[in-house]
């Protein structure tokens, strides 16, 4: 049960955030080639969601001092996987919120949300966002690189569905 507690909660969370018009840095950056925005506008939400998800994690390490050891033993194993590995679960994360958010865009329907999310979680894919909470949890800034190439990932998995699934780019 502990892996499907937070693949329901995450997929409420962005049920939420869709729901409510909020940015997600990893449900935005997908349609940076429709240039809709400046490319400095993604970088900004991704700063808001890095004080957010910091914000939260201060707040539970205040109501559960606990948390700082089992956050820290959660971004040791995530430093044990090579590089290339972080990078590619990132981009398998980027793919399914990217098709989250699109299938939420294009019907108003959230089960692609429920379908996408847990099968990110349980198949142990990287998100950033989510990654942002632990860092700061664990107290481990040593963990920022590797989170910085996991944001990366995110970015090309969810940027690759778009260009293809728009004709910009055939595979």
């Amino acid at each position: 049960m502990t892996k499907w507690r937070p693949a329901i909660l995450f997929s409420f969370a962005l049920y939420m955030v869709c729901l409510f018009g909020l940015d997600l840095f990893t449900g935005k950056i997908g349609f940076i080639t429709d240039r809709v925005k400046p490319v400095w506008w993604y970088a900004a939400v991704f700063l808001g969601n890095f004080a957010g998800a910091a914000a939260v994690a201060f707040l539970c390490i205040a109501a559960d001092p606990g948390l700082v050891a089992a956050a820290s033993a959660m971004i040791d194993a995530k430093l044990a996987v090579p590089w290339w590995s972080l990078f590619f679960r990132g981009l398998l994360c980027g793919i399914l919120m990217y098709a989250a958010v699109v299938s939420w865009k294009k019907s108003g329907n959230p089960l692609g949300i429920f379908l996408c999310i847990p099968m990110f979680i349980l198949s142990g894919f990287e998100h950033s966002i989510a990654d942002i909470s632990y860092l700061c949890m664990g107290l481990r800034f040593d963990f920022l690189p590797a989170l910085l190439l996991i944001a990366l990932g995110n970015a090309a998995g969810s940027i690759l569905v778009h260009v293809t699934r728009n004709g910009i780019l055939k595979v």
